[in-house]
């Protein structure tokens, strides 16, 4: 399996390691819910250099991206980010990303299990003058996240942290850590304010050591998952993969329908009746898991596509893919042992931390 270069330290720290995307990952330190809420209450810090950063140049690089993601990339200002698609022919999606447009280039992140075939997709489909160069070996990725985020990377760096909205980046500097490439985004993956710090891996070690003296709780790939699930953000290959289409879960308002991209034509012929939909739940006993079956009156109508107990709401809480025509709230899951639990449907999102005052 893979390394990322801060394993000799994740060790160090006592971290348990698992299998994720072909990568050896931490998945807690401590325990997954004390990691969790640290991250609700307090700031954690994950190491997410699995994931893949490619970078786009040349002058036709706009027109590009807009072809192979469904977000509106055309007018992104500098600095600014978005969360956007890359679709396959049938409408589905190949990865979720997000596109930054950092001055006189673009920067894309992708999934790390879906770093190979992003980068020759992309390269399969480019046009005019355009370059990508991957990244990936060449930096880490670092994400400091929760309420106390900005406050602790304020004491490390020269750049005007206070000043960076949300879904914007900024060449970050450090007031003691020199850096050969570094930028910081204030996006994330658990619901909360927080900040990606994208960092040349020779000082990659070097920064999370001065995040740990300073108390920061390292955290690994379990709360993550469950942070993200209250948040209700997307994990590929549950609530996205190349059999279903950003219509089913919900991510209309994400799609530019003014742009001619890879896969359009097929959502228009869905655009206002996608077969699926994308629904959120708490189980009334019991905990579903991903695959478990959605059945009303005993026929399937549906399967969970992730489902965990929640830390912060203290009860059990997925996502499921169910038949748009169901309106029903009073449904059950089979789980594994073929016995059946009711849940409710409701509201999306489970957490919602205001970003307001950071937009």
């Amino acid at each position: 399996m893979k390394q990322t270069p801060l394993y000799n330290f994740h060790k160090e720290l006592g971290a348990k390691f698992i299998e994720f995307s072909g990568w050896s990952m931490p998945v807690q330190y401590s325990s997954v819910i004390e990691e969790h809420n640290a991250v609700r209450t307090n700031v954690g810090v994950f190491d997410t250099s699995h994931m893949g950063t490619f970078i786009v140049t040349g002058k036709d690089s706009e027109k590009f991206i807009s072809s192979v993601t469904l977000g509106n990339i055309v007018g992104l200002s500098d600095n600014k980010a978005r969360y956007s698609m890359i679709l396959n022919e049938y409408g589905c999606v190949k990865d979720d990303v997000i596109v930054y447009n950092i001055g006189d280039k673009y920067m894309i992140v992708v999934n790390a299990g879906n770093l190979n075939k992003d980068f020759d997709w992309l390269n399969d489909h480019k046009v005019g003058d355009v370059q990508i160069d991957d990244i990936s070996n060449e930096i880490c990725l670092i994400a400091l996240q929760g309420p106390k985020a900005e406050k602790v990377l304020k004491c490390l760096a020269e750049t005007d942290i206070e000043g960076i909205k949300y879904f914007t980046i900024s060449k970050l500097k450090f007031k003691t850590l020199e850096t050969t490439f570094c930028y910081v985004s204030r996006t994330g993956y658990t619901g909360e304010d927080g900040f990606e710090i994208f960092i040349s891996k020779g000082q990659a070690e070097s920064l999370f050591k001065k995040l740990i003296d300073m108390s920061v709780k390292p955290c690994g790939l379990g709360c993550r998952d469950t942070l993200r699930l209250e948040a209700c953000m997307p994990l590929h290959g549950h609530e996205i993969s190349e059999d279903i289409n950003p219509l089913e879960v919900g991510f209309q308002k994400t799609v530019n329908w003014d742009n001619n991209f890879i896969g359009k034509k097929t959502l228009l012929q869905i655009k206002d009746k996608p077969l699926r939909k994308l629904v959120a739940f708490e189980c009334l006993s019991g905990i579903a898991r991903n695959s478990n079956e959605v059945v009303l009156y005993g026929k399937k109508i549906g399967y969970v596509t992730s489902g965990s107990f929640s830390p912060t709401l203290k009860k059990a809480i997925g996502l499921a893919l169910i038949d748009s025509n169901v309106t029903s709230e009073e449904l059950e899951v089979l789980l594994y042992n073929n016995s059946s639990r009711k849940i409710r449907i409701v509201p999306k999102p489970f957490y919602k931390k205001s970003l307001i005052n950071k937009i």
